[in-house]
């Protein structure tokens, strides 16, 4: 047996030893019967000697069937109470991932939406400020074209008010 039926093997057998009926029943002939082939008895012989052990002290045919499904019994419930507790665990570690792992995955997808409305912004903001650059940059050129156009308008006319004063300063003296 692997290591982990072999937990299982050993958890089933301590189980079956807490529910040990009293007296030399079928727990006590199996471990009589195991005992017998591992020193080389054939089975048949170490049945019937383990038998004929029990025997000298109440074992009967029926008691030996009627306390072996006894056991199966005790089996049966040590099975009960295994699922109801593969259920939980199933519930709590299985379930309990999913629907986490469920809910990880939603919000994911929100944050991958967020996450592309906020590209969408910027692109959009970016656009925005190109747009702005490029119409700061004409207002100034056009600024400095206005301030160009004026200083030189305003130099030829104050130059031609200047000549007039000395004109009329060097024809009316």
């Amino acid at each position: 047996m692997s290591g982990t039926n072999n937990r299982f093997a050993t958890a089933l057998m301590k189980a079956l030893e807490k529910k040990n009926l009293d007296g030399f029943d079928y727990l006590e002939w199996k471990q009589s019967v195991g005992r017998l082939t591992e020193i080389g008895m054939d089975q048949d012989t170490a049945i019937n000697s383990a038998y004929i052990t029990g025997s000298s002290v109440g074992l009967t045919k029926e008691k030996l069937i009627k306390t072996a499904n006894y056991y199966t019994e005790v089996l049966q419930d040590e099975q009960a109470q295994f699922m109801r507790s593969l259920e939980k665990h199933l519930v709590d570690n299985v379930e309990g991932k999913a629907k986490q792992t469920s809910e990880l995955k939603k919000k994911i997808a929100n944050w991958e939406t967020k996450i592309e409305q906020l590209q969408e912004q910027i692109r959009v903001a970016t656009e925005q400020i190109e747009s702005a650059d490029s119409q700061i940059a004409s207002a100034r050129s056009k600024a400095e074209e206005n301030q160009q156009g004026f200083e030189a308008a305003l130099e030829v006319i104050t130059n031609t008010i200047n000549q007039d004063i000395a004109d009329i300063q060097r024809v009316l003296s």
